[in-house]
């Protein structure tokens, strides 16, 4: 008892307490998202409700089960996750508009293509006005650069960022969810009883802390280019992202999806697909800082001989 006392405490003692990392990590996410220059992000500081997400695969799993009765829509390109989740799905559409009924979930940075969705504004003016709650997925964000976005449209239910696209920290389950209403369940879990991923987010604030929003895409910006251009691609607004022209027939196999029928692609809307691997390595410095916080972290919570 006496040691896993010692334990606790320790584990407390390397970000502060549960509390105050907490509210450190979201804090410190907030700033990091609005001081950044190459890919400018205004609105989000108006959400009344910040919480801690395991990725922002856990925001969906919030949103759906806020909107349980509702047909949920998505784009053509979008993370398929909606169409694997939901029993009431159906793709959003020149055919099929929007419906009395719905939620929908878009991506910005967009999944296909690192900038907006395409008619962005003109369908979260639509969502307003037919009272349909919008969930914006921004994993993408901190890998664009040469554009912005505005997160605060009255039409946003939620909006939910995560550190897995541009640090590789898809494993930490790493994010945020902003929201305008207390979830009461995330109140009493999350916020009064402390349960939330406390390792997650000290990694996180690590990496919050050590480096910039920009500092990804300007560090990659030259290079992602220049890949693209060897490869016989067109770079995208997101540096992990490349587009296919449709002549090109290199790709089909690997883009194909055999769990879905192939979605009718707007017009212009490219194919794409990762070059990540090309652009890093290995040793790419940025995954060194998880390594040296674990070290401190574990060394931190080593016993004393007197214990």
């Amino acid at each position: 008892m006496k040691l896993a006392q010692q334990l606790t405490g320790r584990t407390l003692s390397i970000g502060g307490s549960a509390p105050q990392l907490r509210n450190n990590f979201l804090s410190t996410y907030i700033d990091w998202i609005t001081k950044s220059t190459i890919a400018p992000a205004t609105g989000i500081g108006s959400y009344r409700e910040r919480y801690y997400v395991n990725g922002v695969t856990q925001a969906y799993d919030i949103f759906f089960s806020e909107h349980r009765d509702r047909r949920f829509r998505t784009l053509s390109g979008e993370y398929p996750y909606t169409r694997l989740s939901v029993p009431r799905w159906a793709l959003l559409s020149d055919e099929e508009g929007l419906a009395p009924g719905d939620a929908l979930i878009m991506s910005a940075p967009f999944y296909a293509h690192g900038n907006v969705p395409r008619n962005w504004l003109k369908l979260l003016d639509q969502c307003r006005d037919l009272s349909i709650p919008v969930m914006i997925d921004a994993a993408y964000y901190g890998t664009g650069y040469g554009v912005s976005f505005e997160y605060n449209h009255p039409a946003v239910d939620m909006v939910a960022f995560s550190l897995s696209k541009p640090f590789g920290l898809q494993s930490w389950r790493v994010g945020m969810m902003l929201t305008n209403r207390k979830l009461p369940y995330l109140e009493e879990i999350q916020v009064a009883a402390n349960y939330f991923n406390h390792v997650g987010a000290y990694v996180g604030l690590q990496y919050l802390n050590t480096f910039t929003a920009d500092y990804m895409p300007l560090k990659y910006q030259a290079k992602h280019r220049l890949v693209a251009y060897q490869l016989g691609l067109l770079p995208s607004d997101c540096l992990m992202l490349a587009l296919v022209r449709d002549e090109d027939q290199r790709f089909d196999e690997i883009l194909g999806d055999d769990r879905f029928p192939e979605d009718p692609r707007p017009l212009g809307q490219l194919r794409r697909v990762c070059i990540s691997s090309y652009i890093s390595n290995p040793e790419w410095w940025p995954k060194r800082v998880v390594r040296s916080t674990l070290n401190g972290a574990f060394k931190a919570l080593r016993p004393s001989t007197a214990s």
